[in-house]
Parts: structure tokens; sequence; C-alpha cells
């Protein structure tokens, strides 16, 4: 007994520390009669993408610096986030939003910062609020919208569960269009996929915690969880493991991340 109780402590304890184990990724995209993504670091256009912050009284303002700090230091041209800002809004009602607003309004790009909204964004009647603090911090919001960036074409679907996603929409001409989803299995129901050259989602946290012989993988994301995906010779789904948790602390095997996008 004594040895499992020590084994758990172990893995807590690693658990714990993983959770501030922050990993970088960096992709080179290029696109002809097929569409390569590949390990790599050249490109003309780069493209920060975040996702799952979870903000609560376990992740706060002050543990985001470092994210910002990170994503500052290599400079992206543009910012994507996939959503879930908080865990639960009911938790900051009382609470002073200001350092958030300030962190977030903290990251810099030369394009410009995009989010759509998360499951958890919506709760405790959280949507506006999150949208608010979003736009406070410099953010354009492309839930149920397409905006075109030079050559590139940005179009955000609102989450499957509290939102009313409209999967008819359709990229605005560019060269390049990129979807937002929060949930990765959403790609499914999206009827002009093929009009996208990448779909960027969230939601799933890698898993969270991959313990051995469990393979938990939540709902929105049971399909598509981790990684890269080729939905066909022309689109690619990345799906990134978020920066925060569900509940507390916790990452067991997955590493909270920042992937990089070189167009």
């Amino acid at each position: 007994m004594s040895v499992i109780v020590l084994c758990m402590i172990i893995i807590l304890l690693y658990s714990w520390y993983e959770t501030f184990c922050l990993k970088e990724k960096h992709y080179r995209i290029k696109k002809g009669t097929r569409l390569t993504i590949e390990a790599g670091k050249s490109g003309h256009l780069k493209i920060a993408h975040i996702s799952d912050i979870h903000f609560s009284r376990f992740y706060s303002a002050k543990r985001f610096a470092k994210i910002v700090e990170t994503i500052n230091q290599q400079s992206p041209d543009l910012l994507i986030f996939t959503g879930d800002l908080v865990e639960d809004f009911c938790y900051w009602q009382k609470k002073d939003i200001t350092p958030l607003i300030q962190q977030l309004g903290s990251i810099k790009t030369d394009k410009g910062k995009f989010a759509i909204l998360g499951n958890h964004d919506y709760q405790s009647n959280g949507r506006k609020h999150v949208q608010d603090i979003l736009l406070k911090s410099g953010f354009t919001l492309l839930d149920n919208r397409s905006q075109v960036i030079d050559t590139l074409s940005l179009t955000g679907i609102e989450d499957s569960r509290n939102g009313a996603p409209d999967y008819t929409l359709t990229p605005l001409p560019a060269d390049f269009s990129i979807l937002l989803l929060h949930e990765p299995d959403q790609v499914s129901r999206v009827h002009a996929l093929d009009s996208y050259d990448l779909v960027l989602a969230g939601h799933s946290h890698g898993g969270q915690l991959r313990l051995p012989m469990v393979a938990y993988r939540n709902h929105g994301s049971k399909d598509y969880w981790t990684g890269v995906y080729p939905l066909s010779s022309t689109t690619t789904l990345v799906v990134n493991t978020g920066l925060g948790t569900t509940g507390p602390p916790l990452r067991f095997r997955v590493k909270p991340e920042i992937l990089y996008f070189y167009l």
C-alpha cells in the first residue's frame, strides 16, 4: 500500500510540475497544389496560436506574464486565440479583472490579435464579460465572422455547446484562409471545409492527464485531440493542447504549448 501511495504522490507532484513546462512548436507551411506543414521557422508571415488559458483561482494574470514575455520575444505578426479565456466567470464576478486586461493587452503584434470564445467562456453568463475583456485587450472577435488581413483570411465559428455556430460560413477571398474553431470535432460540420487551408482549434488540452492505459478524450475532441491532422490534400487541422487546465493545475504527459506558423 505504501508503494502505491508513494507512486500517486510522485504522479501528482510531476503533474503539478508539468503545468509549468511551457513548450513552443514551430511549423513551416507551404501552399501549392498540396498544403504541406512541417517543423521549421522560415516564412514571410509569422502567426502565434494560443488556446485554453482558463484564468481561475489556479491560473492568475501574474502567471500568464510568462506567456506574454515568451510570445513577445518571438515577435509574431498575428496572434490567434481559440477560446476558453476563463474557467468559469463566476469566479471573476467579484474579482478585479484589470490585471487580465493588462496582461492580454501587453501581447504585441504587427497585424493584430484575433479570438473566438470557448465553451467555458459562456458559463455563469460570462459571454459578454469575456468578450469585453478581449475587446479591451485589443483583440478582434471572430465569432461567426470572417475578416481579411493583407492576403490572409481569418474566419471564426462559435462554439457548438453554448454558442450558435454558423457552419455555412465561407472565408472572404484571400491567398490563404484560416478557420478558428474551439472544439476540433466541429470541423466535421463545416460545409465549405475545402475553402480553408488551415484549421486551428483547442479545447482538448491534449487529454490533460494522459495516464497509462487511459485514453480519456473530452466531448468535442474525441476524433481530433492533439497535433496535426491532414483532412485533405489542401486542408490541415492543428489542435493546440492549451495553456491552462480544467480544475486543479495538473497535467500528465502533456505540456502546455504555444504554436507558431510561418507562411
